[in-house]
């Protein structure tokens, strides 16, 4: 009698995906955890300083106030 697997819950495209997530951001990966049974994935960072992300030049960008928006007229 041959025994059937059962069918895997995480993918190694879920775990890659979380990876450049996380290098992206600037981070060190020490070790990745996976639990088959639940498909956690956990990344576990080194103890490293943590570089800052480059900023973004939106969060300083002055924001119309729309009360002060005038509609065109004809």
């Amino acid at each position: 009698m041959t025994r059937q697997r059962a069918p895997s819950n995480f993918r190694q495209q879920d775990v890659a995906r979380a990876v450049r997530a996380v290098k992206g951001s600037g981070l060190a990966i020490a070790r990745v955890e996976v639990d088959p049974k639940t498909a956690r994935i956990t990344l576990v960072m080194k103890d490293c300083i943590e570089t800052e992300p480059d900023p973004n030049p939106f969060d300083d960008a002055p924001v119309q106030d729309p009360a002060l928006r005038r509609r065109k007229s004809k």
